[in-house]
């Protein structure tokens, strides 16, 4: 099984855009910017990176409680924070108070790229879930395609800001995967396309 890291063994210049497989997936109720999915990737393509490992964390959503985050980390005192809050029709008791997390922003978008891009597909896993545990689990073995950027720390990680994008399934070619069809087929002196240098 291997001991676990917290950082990322890849070493990829920022705005490369890779193809990545879910590796590992962690729901973190308690995460830093509150509850979060980390997602251990492994680089498939391109093949200069392939194998490389890439790790990233994507916060759930909670509009209020990031606010409030927000807010105190520009000065303001619980006071004037609750007035914003209003002014925004956030329903709460208290600033604190616990909020829900949901599936959305970049997460959501990961999770649509894993899916192909199928929103039946999407809303049947969604309804198949109960818990963001549950959803992590879903996500492993999952292929899609991403920008990198480079954290404060100068690791890689997967750019949240980005597009993220399902993996378009090589077609396969006629008759090349079925070695009796190829064997019907008629000999020449063409070359085959991968023979065609570019």
């Amino acid at each position: 099984m291997g001991i676990a890291t917290t950082k990322s063994f890849a070493d990829i210049n920022e705005g490369t855009q890779i193809e990545v497989e879910v590796a590992d997936a962690t729901f973190d109720e308690d995460g830093r910017f509150g509850p979060a999915v980390e997602l251990s990737l492994d680089v498939q393509k391109p093949s200069a990176h392939a194998g490389d490992s890439v790790l990233s964390t994507f916060s759930l959503s909670q509009p209020r409680r990031s606010k409030v985050r927000d807010l105190r980390a520009d000065g303001l005192d619980d006071e004037a924070i609750a007035a914003v809050l209003e002014n925004k029709n956030f329903s709460f008791e208290t600033i604190d108070d616990p909020e829900v997390p949901k599936l959305g922003g970049a997460l959501l978008r990961i999770v649509r790229a894993c899916y192909d891009a199928d929103a039946r597909a999407v809303k049947k896993l969604l309804e198949e879930c109960d818990t963001f545990e549950e959803l992590a689990d879903a996500l492993i073995g999952r292929r899609f395609v991403a920008t990198t950027r480079k954290d404060k720390n100068e690791y890689t990680r997967i750019d949240g800001k980005g597009e993220f994008y399902r993996v378009v399934k090589d077609a396969p070619v006629p008759d090349r995967d079925d070695p009796a069809k190829a064997a019907q087929r008629p000999q020449t002196d063409a070359p085959e396309w991968e023979d065609i240098p570019f």
